[in-house]
């Protein structure tokens, strides 16, 4: 059972689709049969790039799937050189660094998997909400294991549904430690951070180009001590989608005429001819996310009753501004379908699982708050691994000055192919 259709809740079901007879996905409203808004994504219609580390995970799970997103219209932009970046003081000149980002929108991509796993024989989705775990009780030396959920189907009816394994994907809002009380199990510790994040999003109309000169896509993040940004990337339908970032209270526009001020006030005169014949497509939309947080499961894998899987936002949220989440998800789901590889004892293969799909969860997070520390009005907990992490980026990024070739190693960190560790080396090396 997978609970969760989302992106998460996808990448699980291709990646126990080989090890399992049959597979639930739960979703708590109709499938889509096209790209749309979901109403229980809000933050769909905000820019939504995915990873190098997230595309290659994908590409694993589902092989052909980054051909068939680009048939769909999803852009590969080379990161810096059609990824192109802001340091704080000007646009910096494009290079290529090895990374490569899959850019579209949130409904295109969540499109493009669900038609790769509804058409697994197997699998069956049901329209319906969790509202609880059903438990097979343990004992002094066994966990409980889990034996399925109760949900409200459809009709809102209450049922029962077994299960063997149960992969929680109910993502940010999700109600898992909910379950977990009610079912008497133990929570997972849990850190929580502040980033304080506010995005104004709207669709552009934008010159169509061909593949062989594609458009680049900008981003000026909101660097401390500012507390506002941009990004604006092209997707499928000759489009870009422009989200404007505000950090700390900072007032977001709430009319096309004070979306394009603002949005030429961050871009500066390199985007002044873009801003100015984009034609507005849509509607301006608005999302928020005051507070993020890391559960560890890891941390408590004996306690967890034998069959449960979390996955994706589930195990941790992250500042949006990173675009991690989606990617850390697809990491998590190769780890699942490695873990179920081995023919061990179930509970083996759940605390192999739980480590490795703590890892990238763990990387991203570190990532996150060394950058977020900069802000004096970032809340959150004292971090040690964080705090060093930090001083390692910072002295990477002062050596890439004069060894340019330092860049790409840095980017395959900030893009979670390279454990945050690899910096140590890097700033030992002799310049």
């Amino acid at each position: 059972m997978v609970i969760g259709g989302g992106v998460a809740g996808l990448a699980a079901c291709s990646a126990i689709a080989p090890h399992v007879a049959s597979i639930t996905l739960i979703e708590q409203e109709p499938m889509p049969t096209e790209p749309m808004i979901r109403r229980h994504t809000p933050q769909a219609p905000h820019v939504h790039a995915l990873l190098d580390s997230g595309r290659q995970a994908l590409e694993q799970l589902m092989p052909g799937l980054g051909a068939a997103l680009q048939n769909a219209g999803s852009l590969p932009l080379r990161v810096r050189s059609q990824w192109r970046s802001h340091d704080g003081h000007e646009w910096c000149a494009p290079e290529d660094t090895g990374p490569v980002v899959l850019s579209q929108s949130r409904p295109l991509l969540e499109h493009v998997l669900r038609c790769r796993v509804l058409a697994l024989p197997h699998l069956l989705v049901q329209t319906a909400r969790v509202r609880g775990l059903m438990l097979a009780a343990g004992d002094e030396t066994r966990a409980p294991r889990l034996i399925g959920v109760s949900l409200d189907d459809s009709t809102g009816q209450r049922r029962q549904l077994d299960a063997d394994i149960v992969v929680d994907a109910s993502g940010r809002a999700g109600d898992s430690l909910k379950w977990f009380e009610a079912a008497g199990l133990q929570l997972p510790p849990e850190m929580t951070r502040h980033p304080d994040i506010r995005y104004t999003s709207a669709f552009f109309a934008r010159p169509a180009q061909t593949r062989a000169n594609p458009p680049s896509a900008w981003l000026r993040p909101a660097q401390a001590p500012a507390t506002q940004g941009l990004v604006m990337a092209p997707i499928e339908g000759d489009r870009w989608v422009m989200t404007l970032i505000g950090r700390f209270g900072a007032s977001m526009p709430r009319n096309e005429d004070g979306f394009r001020q603002r949005a030429l006030a961050i871009a500066g005169p390199e985007l002044a001819d873009s801003l100015a014949s984009a034609r507005m497509l849509s509607q301006l939309r608005g999302f928020a996310i005051k507070s993020v947080r890391f559960r560890r499961f890891d941390r408590k894998a004996s306690a967890l009753p034998l069959g449960y899987f979390p996955i994706g936002d589930t195990i941790a949220t992250f500042n949006p501004l990173y675009g991690q989440g989606m990617s850390v998800a697809a990491l998590q789901a190769v780890a699942l379908q490695q873990a179920l590889s081995d023919h061990t004892a179930p509970a083996v293969q759940q605390t192999s699982y739980l480590t490795a799909a703590h890892r990238p969860a763990d990387w991203a997070w570190k990532i996150g708050g060394a950058v977020d520390r900069a802000y004096a009005q970032m809340r959150q907990h004292e971090d040690a691994d964080c705090d060093h992490f930090a001083e390692r980026l910072r002295l990477a990024f002062s050596a890439s000055v004069l060894r340019p070739g330092l860049r790409g190693q840095i980017d395959r960190v900030l893009h979670l192919l390279d454990a945050p560790e690899k910096l140590d080396a890097l700033c030992t090396e002799p310049v």
